[in-house]
């Protein structure tokens, strides 16, 4: 490679994200460079300085023209990787000015730094026709890469898809094919009204050939339903199963294969000219090219595309939970979990099939299937019997330190959180050891109900055993359980605690505490009022303040705290003062004009819910709950709660009731998995306050 005109650029004058760019000219001749270990180290460098986290420097735009030059040249090697980085600099969409912009004070300066942005992707797009031209290059490294990389870069849509199907007929490399398939399944997605039916109709083709390897037949099943799902073969889960079914046998015959000779057996079938042994030829082939892995992964990616349709989803789920390969199993595992917090189920059958892989002996299945099983315990409580079983069968096999951690740990943390009592000797057992407290303790104590009154006596000893040194969290977490219990014994023990004075870190968790005993603390009243007048922070008094509201009904003392807190700008302050409005009802009527305030001006659904519980007029805040429920999906259970308790008033809010129940989403589902994980409980709690909405609207008669 030549480099033409390499050394007459002043590399010294420009920048990269370490310094000088005086180095550039010797990463890009490694790029080109006969050592494999050098190639990468020149590429390591390209993406660490010269394209530092997506950043573009002058010197990355003077070595555009170096890079063209070296996926053109056929003697250089990993040509793909080349185009991966051209794709990088040039951005998945055309550079924003606006969100680029920004960086420097300076004006000039940050108009340079926008420039390298907009100048390299400028370049980039304007030589897209140079990647279409390279698609039947004979690497089939390079021509991997390029399909996905058209799509991105070329302004013509309808050429590229021209283009890629033209490959299609002649392709011969599986992984090249795939990479086509990829890709014409991204232009239909992205440009559903011009080209979704004819790059559906494209897929569907291939699928429908007939010698589709299974890897394909995958591939294409998620593509297609991305950009035309109306085109999905109607038998899409049994492909999908079938290809599992590949996938294991393919599996055991090569174990098997490595613990056997090599040599032919002696038994080996004849190869015949019939229709059965081609047929036979054609079953070992595929099992003997597919990837078990990437079957997994395809599975997981066919399930993505698959989105909405549910039916399929939890089908597909059956046929993987059943499946022989406890591999197969285990990625279904926690795709379950997503499904399960993500989409309402048809019915019990994948819970019920997530409760089957405790009993598979497979510690790895056993710990993934428990994990999803505590994110769906609401709708999980009729696998209680299994989890029992399983807690007697791992009794022996765990140990104080890391008892948590164990399969025994686990099992507690589902039963618990499904309420059952049978929980509780289990839980006494590791309390009793010293182990570590639980952090979900208080939820599980509340969960389980009176029948959890029989831990009082070791959560006392625990409490009372603490020592100055011992962690916070343990008093906090000892203090909120036994809270729940409501134990009249366990209360001079909390307010000991509160009393001590270790400050508000301390005394926050007792204030809590007190809410839930309520009257029965009353002996701790005058040391509340203290509080509420004097102690150091607005968050303080107001944790005081709820503590003497809860203890004392009095109010004197708490509306001028929370009146403070809801003029303050602290959104943590304000939300647990207008929580603590709601709290005191009519008593807070004099709130009421600051919570219109907030909810009219603000938008504030808390202020909208603090509003109802104090003055109850249900045409002054109900515009507001409907207008939230499509803004701001999360606050519906909340919302549905307030509109159960309006009656015959809530009846405008009845078709957006009706639509929630009709869902197949969970009402927090917005694509994204780490915002619905933990909320299974809150959408189950919306179901049945919306179902109680509905029924009380229905017809008599008619439930």
């Amino acid at each position: 490679m030549a480099f033409a005109g390499i050394d007459d650029i002043d590399w010294a004058s420009m920048a990269h994200a370490y310094g000088d760019a005086s180095d550039v000219p010797r990463l890009l001749r490694g790029l080109a460079s006969a050592d494999p270990e050098e190639r990468d180290i020149a590429l390591d460098g390209m993406y660490g300085a010269v394209h530092h986290q997506g950043d573009v420097y002058d010197c990355t735009v003077a070595c555009l023209p170096f890079l063209f030059d070296l996926v053109a040249d056929t003697s250089v090697a990993d040509r793909g990787s080349l185009v991966d980085l051209l794709c990088s600099i040039a951005g998945e969409e055309e550079p924003d000015p606006e969100e680029i912009g920004g960086l420097f004070e300076d004006e000039e300066e940050d108009a340079d730094w926008v420039g390298n942005f907009l100048t390299a992707g400028a370049t980039i797009r304007g030589r897209a026709g140079f990647f279409l031209d390279l698609l039947a290059d004979p690497d089939p490294g390079l021509r991997e890469v390029l399909p996905e990389a058209v799509v991105q870069l070329h302004d013509d849509p309808a050429r590229v898809l021209a283009a890629l199907r033209g490959r299609m007929a002649v392709e011969q490399a599986d992984e090249v094919v795939r990479s086509l398939v990829r890709a014409i399944g991204m232009l239909g997605t992205r440009h559903t009204q011009l080209l979704g039916a004819e790059a559906g109709a494209c897929l569907r083709e291939v699928i429908s050939s007939g010698d589709a390897s299974p890897e394909l037949r995958l591939t294409v099943l998620a593509q297609l339903a991305r950009c035309a799902p109306e085109l999905l073969p109607e038998d899409c889960v049994d492909i999908a199963t079938e290809v599992m079914r590949i996938a294991y046998e393919a599996k055991r015959e090569r174990v098997s294969a490595a613990a056997t000779s090599s040599s032919a057996s002696a038994s080996e079938r004849p190869r015949t000219n019939t229709m059965l042994s081609h047929l036979r030829d054609l079953e070992a082939a595929h099992r003997a090219s597919i990837d078990a892995d990437l079957a997994d992964d395809l599975l997981e990616d066919l399930h993505d595309a698959l989105g909405d349709s549910t039916d399929q989803r939890f089908e597909l789920l059956y046929e993987q939970l059943y499946s022989p390969d406890w591999g197969q199993r285990m990625a279904a595992v926690q795709m379950s979990g997503q499904l399960l917090t993500g989409w309402r189920a048809p019915n019990d059958l994948t819970v019920a099939l997530l409760a089957r892989q405790l009993v598979e002996h497979e510690e790895r299945l056993s710990r993934a299937a428990l994990r999803e099983l505590g994110y769906v315990h609401p709708i999980a409580r009729f696998t209680a019997d299994v989890l029992e079983a399983a807690l007697v069968e791992w009794e022996d096999e765990w140990e104080p330190e890391d008892w948590e951690t164990s399969l025994f740990g686990g099992a507690i943390n589902v039963l618990a959180l499904q309420g059952d009592e049978r929980v509780v000797p289990y839980l006494a057992a590791v309390l009793e050891s010293g182990g570590p407290i639980p952090e979900d303790l208080s939820r599980w104590v509340g969960a389980i109900g009176p029948a959890a009154a029989r831990l009082a006596p070791v959560l006392q000893h625990r409490l009372a055993s603490l020592g100055p040194n011992d962690a916070r969290s343990d008093s906090s977490r000892l203090v909120a359980a036994l809270s729940r219990l409501r134990a009249a014994d366990s209360l001079p023990l909390i307010v000991r605690i509160l009393r001590d004075d270790h400050g508000a870190q301390t005394q926050w968790p007792v204030l809590r505490a007190l809410v839930r005993y309520g009257p029965a603390a009353a002996e701790v009243a005058p040391y509340l009022r203290e509080l509420v007048s004097g102690a150091a922070t607005t968050s303080h008094r107001l944790e005081a303040a709820d503590a003497l509201r809860a203890v004392t009904g009095e109010t004197a003392l708490v509306l001028p705290v929370l009146r403070d807190a809801l003029t303050a700008d602290r959104p943590h302050n304000r939300n647990l003062a207008l929580r603590i409005a709601g709290s005191l009802g009519p008593h807070a009527m004099e709130l009421a004009p600051r919570l219109h305030e907030l909810m009219t001006d603000e938008g504030s659904m808390e202020a909208t819910i603090a509003l109802w519980k104090v003055r109850a007029e249900a045409a002054e805040v109900l515009p507001a709950f409907l207008a939230q429920w499509t803004a701001k999906p999360t606050t519906r259970p909340a919302t549905a709660a307030c509109l159960a308790e309006m009656g015959a008033e809530a009846l405008p809010a009845l078709p957006l009731i009706r639509e929630e129940l009709a869902a197949t989403r969970r009402h927090n589902n917005t694509g994204s998995s780490g915002t619905m994980r933990d909320a299974c409980a809150d959408d189950e709690a919306l179901l049945r306050r919306c179902r109680r909405i509905a029924a009380a609207f229905a017809p008599q008669g008619t439930g």
